[in-house]
């Protein structure tokens, strides 16, 4: 850690949510606005309580090793060093007997403050078996943008005179820069769309707010692209000289008509007439990323029909721009060495054959345009180009098909409860002969695990990011305080597991100081100079240009269709097969984000639980009524896959017919162990209730539906 000077600011980026909201602390007196942009006060209570996190009792301070079993685990407090000779000495093992490819990671960069790092440690090994809770969440949507465009686009909010948002409820508390990004567009007369089943904070700021049904946003999209072309009220100029793929696309959309759009999504042809001409007569529309089209059955459609929508109407690189790639700092695709990764072992990546379009196989697609445009390597946007298939990926750590994976480590992310089918990543961690965590807290993934390595918090590091790539910019921040007991940095473990494993030529960086100077080197710059302000701006590499195969907005996907993917979008019915709706009269919706929580964390912290003590399911009153349920009842909630426990909440915001249930919850104050539930884990978390199967699953990204079609039933608990 760099000293603190103890009359001025320190900088950093809040990563209690991935709202990545800026903070400082003068004089450790507290979090105060970064004195660099005091316009944006966007600090929510959680950013407040990194002393209450921090200083926790349960958390973890130094490495631990479990001397039980998986199912009856017994910890035991171990140093630093025999923690990582054995993980080195039994990772090695696993790698001689089965291959590297039977290593595999689960990682969330932004939580750990390193990039590129552990695929480095991955490709100099040499697995291609990464995946990363990111796929779910942002870094999917990525590689749709990228499929269109040639990389991702960031909206213009400052000129945005249109906003169309697809179930993001932004609040004090909930992404709260953006909020107030958007406060200020409708104060200066922007004009809301919000597209979503409930009448959320956000809903109630909208001039349009579409109750759609749940997992029809494909449908409503397409239909906006019916009227938009059928009516004429695309940009001309752009689409003939910008854009390929015109004449399929409007082929695609006549099927798609508001009536027959209206059928299926519960919003009646006028209105998706009525908005469809908004946006299209808009000047500078945007339409923000959500999370909530990245957990569908049609999530490579609605991501794409967005893409599209932009590019139709003209707002491609004038309200929505194309940053591309960037030179400067050596970026997070640079340091993962992807070139030291053989092609025999990229071939073997688990789940590539059947959802390429995050893997290896869609990555080398954008070879030719990088190499055109000057680079010298294909980026690795958000960290997702180039990914294994997550549920592929546990299905082999179970069955040892189409081979063994057996040495599992979890960074930075609690990956028992990230991902579909609950039931089928516990079996996986089972099957395992290495499981290793490094995190803060005894997680339910960590419940599991054979060794635990205690992390630092990001108020207690100097990171230099950001973690993944996709902005023209190096970002730096700095700690507030000492990592707490013996919790170390991300790269101290890569390195001192990489020296024990004869990968020493490769991690030639002492610490992370080195390593950070290696990579400011090229802007003739020093961590120690570069982390006085918080932001550093790196050069596009063509601002603006389409790094696409054929060099254009591809209407109609290129890189989809060489992967053997519908190239267009179109709308497949979400609803899981032969569903028993006598059985389960409810369609049910999961993945929201708390207030008081960021997907499975937080629920230690006494001030943020208080506000938000138990896991709650929200019903309609008439559906209460119907099932006999009153306010506050403790009810199961079933699906055909599994079922949890949830305290009800009676809401007229929910549809009718619908029911609502929450993302990551578990106890941390309860007894540990499998046999115990893993904390609540296997009791509250919505994992429990969703398929991970084919079925369930988008074609051409392999994520699975969470988010409408699915049945379930809710029944008080006697």
């Amino acid at each position: 850690m760099t000293d603190i000077d103890p009359g001025g600011f320190r900088h950093s980026t809040c990563v209690f949510c991935d709202g990545g909201c800026a903070v400082a602390i003068r004089n450790d007196e507290g979090i105060a606005v970064s004195p660099l942009d005091p316009n944006l006060p966007a600090i929510c209570s959680k950013a407040h309580l990194w002393r209450d996190y921090r200083n926790h009792p349960d958390r973890i301070t130094k490495p631990r090793k479990n001397v039980g079993s998986r199912t009856n685990p017994v910890w035991r407090e171990i140093e630093w060093g025999q923690a990582l000779d054995e993980i080195a000495e039994r990772l090695a093992a696993i790698i001689e007997k089965y291959g590297a490819e039977a290593f595999a990671v689960s990682e969330m960069p932004l939580n750990i403050g390193f990039g590129g790092i552990t695929r480095r440690f991955m490709n100099h090994l040499g697995s291609p078996n990464y995946i990363a809770p990111v796929l779910l969440c942002m870094g999917n949507t990525a590689q749709v943008h990228r499929a269109t465009y040639g990389w991702y686009t960031a909206a213009d909010w400052e000129h945005a005179d249109l906003i169309v948002y697809f179930g993001q409820n932004r609040g004090p508390e909930l992404w709260p820069a953006e909020f107030l990004k958007l406060k200020a567009a409708l104060a200066r007369g922007a004009k809301l769309i919000e597209v979503d089943p409930r009448i959320t904070d956000t809903a109630l700021l909208a001039d349009h707010h579409l109750r759609i049904n749940y997992g029809t946003d494909g449908a409503l999209l397409l239909a906006w692209i019916n009227v938009i072309i059928e009516e004429g009220l695309y940009d001309r100029e752009f689409v003939e000289n910008r854009t390929i793929g015109f004449e399929e696309l409007a082929e695609r959309a006549r099927a798609y008509s508001p009536e027959t759009a209206a059928s299926l999504c519960g919003i009646d042809a006028e209105t998706i007439r009525t908005t469809a001409r908004l946006y299209a007569n808009a000047n500078a529309a945007i339409i923000p990323w959500g999370v909530v089209g990245d957990m569908q059955k049609n999530s490579t459609s609605v991501l794409r029909c967005q893409c599209i929508l932009r590019a139709l109407c003209g707002f491609v690189n004038k309200s929505e721009h194309v940053v591309g790639p960037s030179t400067g700092p050596v970026s997070n695709t640079q340091l993962a060495d992807y070139e030291a990764l053989s092609q025999e072992q990229r071939d073997k990546q688990i789940g590539s054959e059947a959802y390429p379009l995050l893997s290896f196989k869609g990555m080398d697609l954008y070879e030719k345009p990088c190499r055109s445009a000057g680079l010298d390597h294909v980026p690795d946007i958000m960290g997702c180009s180039c990914t294994a298939h997550p549920a592929s990926l546990f299905e082999a750590m179970r069955t040892a098909r189409p081979y063994p994976i057996k040495a599992f480590f979890a960074v930075g992310n609690n990956t028992v409860m990230s991902y579909a089918n609950q039931q089928g990543i516990i079996e996986a961690l089972l099957a395992q002969e290495l499981v290793v965590v490094y995190d803060h807290w005894m997680t339910p993934t960590a419940q599991l695990a054979d060794y635990v390595l205690p992390g630092d918090a990001w108020m207690e590091r100097d990171i230099m990011g950001p973690t993944f790539d996709v902005a023209p910019v190096a970002t730096f921040c700095q700690a507030f305080c000492e990592p707490a007991g013996e919790c170390r940095d991300w790269y101290f473990v890569i390195k001192e597991l990489a020296d024990r494993m004869g990968l020493d030529e490769a991690f030639p960086w002492r610490d992370c100081y080195e390593l950070y100077d290696f990579r400011l080197a090229p802007i003739g710059k020093t961590w120690a100079e570069a982390s006085e302000r918080p932001a550093e701006p790196c050069r596009p590499i063509a601002a603006g240009a389409f790094l696409t195969p054929s060099g254009k907005v591809e209407l109609k996907s290129s890189v989809l269709e060489a992967l053997g993917c519908d190239p267009l979008p179109s709308y497949e019915d979400p609803s899981e097969p032969d569903a028993d709706e006598t059985e389960y009269p409810l369609t049910v919706f999961a993945g929201v984000r708390e207030k008081c929580s960021y997907n499975t964390n937080h629920h230690q912290i006494p001030a943020l639980r208080m506000r938000e003590p138990e896991p709650e399911a929200y019903l309609n009153p008439a559906d209460a009524e119907r099932f006999g349920i009153d306010e506050g009842d403790w009810t199961t909630v079933t699906t055909a896959h599994g079922s949890v426990r949830l305290l009800a909440v009676i809401d007229e915001r929910q549809p009718k017919g619908t029911l609502r249930v929450p993302h990551g919850w578990w106890k941390p104050e309860t007894p540990q162990g499998l046999g115990k539930g893993l904390s609540g884990a296997c009791l509250y978390n919505d994992g429990m209730l969703f398929s991970d199967e084919p079925w369930n699953l988008d074609p051409a990204q392999g994520l699975p539906n969470l988010r409408g079609g699915i049945r379930a039933k809710i029944e008080r608990v006697r």
